[in-house]
């Protein structure tokens, strides 16, 4: 009765004491029906695309956030992960603190404001009405957006466009709905100080200062958080052709902005998004949007031939909120060269990321369609089909990298850190600048794969000849009897 006993204390102990490396699971994408074909050009590759002619290639990256306490003084600020991945895949050092936690401060005295931000206002000030009669909440700023530069020897160089809407938005309307519950508040004897400590910072990180978000953006508020992200881009967009911030002013309405932007002969180097989360749905309405509209204007410029790199994308889930009885516009025709991708980088542990290409596959073989808009997934011409109703190409990239939360239980990874430790893999840092081929990293001339922490690494992976990926239950039922 000893031995099995111990036996299986120590299996136990073997599993919980193993950690979880980088791996990739599937480069998979919406134009084929093979498992890990799918390609993406990768930062590198489209800041090649420039219409300058100097000697230094720059992409601008519009960086947009997710759920979350993004303006947190005492953590990492916004996209210090990605900014030094990037810079460390070049093996270069930007320090621990690369960016100021908070938008436009200086890196050593955040009480020190820098010229390299502009807030985005609304037109007019909002009144928000609440459950309690007579009681208003007022917006009126909608975010902040500062610009980091990021020099990475050679001739490359990325400017990040940071986009912070988290501390205006939880001041003016998530406290006074949730803010009594959050531990920040730290009130002697409120619930909130009453719980445990794990529990109370679960409660606080993806609830009150989480989940709050993606409720707040799904209610009426959600249309001026675009606005804010397109006041953002005109002003970016603005920005990148020479029309700087401090000639801008240090606030700008986002209609203003736009029509500005809209009259300027603008161009610039290549924008790409990368997207956090919630941030994800905000700029897949966006380029929805702009790409429906009928009209064309600065977003349709930035959109055509870029990349959107989601990570631990929602849009699955919150497209729930999104159904209507109202016929949906389909974007008007885009080239090849001219259409977007998105890749959507899910980490298989995170419980809030939904992958898109079985989306759109299950979507469609459980949706009705008329006989003449059915569609056959088996047959190239199907799937362009489905993309050119979309509007873009969709590409999802399988990865782990979660380690083991509890010592002795090798079978439950950290479900916070699944969800927003991507920027933090350097494996996955490369394949954002180098693109894939095929299901493979595309190092052919690419340069950003100087990290220390990958030397010694083999990115290329062993891919099996695979069958083609099997259709959904009911996908042939819904091709044949959809009517």
């Amino acid at each position: 009765m000893l031995r099995p006993a111990l036996l299986f204390l120590f299996a136990l102990v073997l599993a919980g004491c193993s950690t979880t490396s980088f791996n990739v699971l599937d480069i998979n994408t919406l134009e084929s029906d093979r498992n890990d074909s799918g390609s993406f050009k990768g930062l590198e590759r489209l800041a090649e695309q420039s219409p300058n002619n100097s000697k230094t290639v720059r992409v601008n990256i519009m960086y947009l956030h997710g759920i979350g306490y993004v303006e947190n003084p005492d953590a990492t600020p916004l996209a210090n992960a990605f900014i030094s991945g990037i810079a460390d895949a070049y093996n270069n050092d930007v320090g621990e603190k690369s960016v100021a936690s908070q938008c436009g401060r200086d890196d050593r005295d955040e009480d020190v404001r820098l010229s390299n931000s502009i807030m985005i206002a609304d037109t007019k000030v909002r009144n928000y009405r609440t459950t309690l009669p007579g009681s208003n909440l007022k917006l009126t700023d909608l975010a902040c957006m500062d610009r980091q530069v990021l020099k990475v020897g050679g001739n490359i160089e990325y400017v990040i466009y940071r986009v912070f809407w988290d501390d205006i938005f939880w001041d003016s309307l998530q406290a006074p709905h949730v803010g009594q519950d959050a531990l920040g508040q730290k009130e002697k004897g409120g619930q909130a100080s009453l719980r445990r400590k794990y529990n109370g910072q679960l409660k606080d990180k993806l609830v009150n200062y989480g989940f709050s978000d993606a409720v707040l953006y799904l209610g009426p508020a959600g249309e001026q958080i675009r606005d804010a992200v397109r006041g953002a881009m005109c002003s970016a967009a603005l920005d990148a052709s020479g029309y700087r911030f401090s000639a801008q002013g240090p606030r700008v309405n986002h209609i203003d902005i736009c029509q500005i932007a809209a009259l300027e002969d603008i161009e610039t180097d290549p924008f790409a998004f990368v997207t956090e989360s919630l941030g994800s749905k905000i700029a897949f309405d966006i380029m929805r949007d702009a790409m429906t509209d009928g009209r064309g204007n600065v977003y349709d410029d930035m959109i055509k031939g870029t990349q959107f790199f989601m990570l631990a994308n929602q849009i699955p889930l919150l497209s729930l909120s999104d159904i209507t009885e109202t016929e949906r516009v389909v974007p008007e025709p885009y080239s090849d060269e001219e259409r977007p991708t998105i890749i959507a980088m899910s980490e298989i542990n995170d419980f809030l990321t939904y992958e898109l290409v079985p989306f759109y596959r299950n979507l469609l073989s459980r949706s009705q369609r008329n006989i003449d808009g059915q569609i056959d997934m088996s047959l190239e011409a199907e799937r362009s089909k489905l993309i050119d109703l979309l509007g873009f190409n969709v590409i999802d990239m399988r990865v782990e990298f979660a380690e083991p939360v509890f010592p002795l239980v090798g079978g439950f990874v950290d479900p916070l850190f699944a969800h927003n430790g991507h920027v933090k893999q350097p494996e996955l840092i490369a394949y954002m600048l180098c693109g894939a081929q095929n299901g493979q990293i595309n190092v052919d001339g690419c340069r950003g794969l100087s990290s220390p922490k990958l030397r010694g690494k083999n990115l290329r992976r062993k891919l099996e000849a695979d069958p083609p990926l099997p259709a959904p239950k009911g996908e042939a039922a819904a091709r044949s009897g959809s009517k």
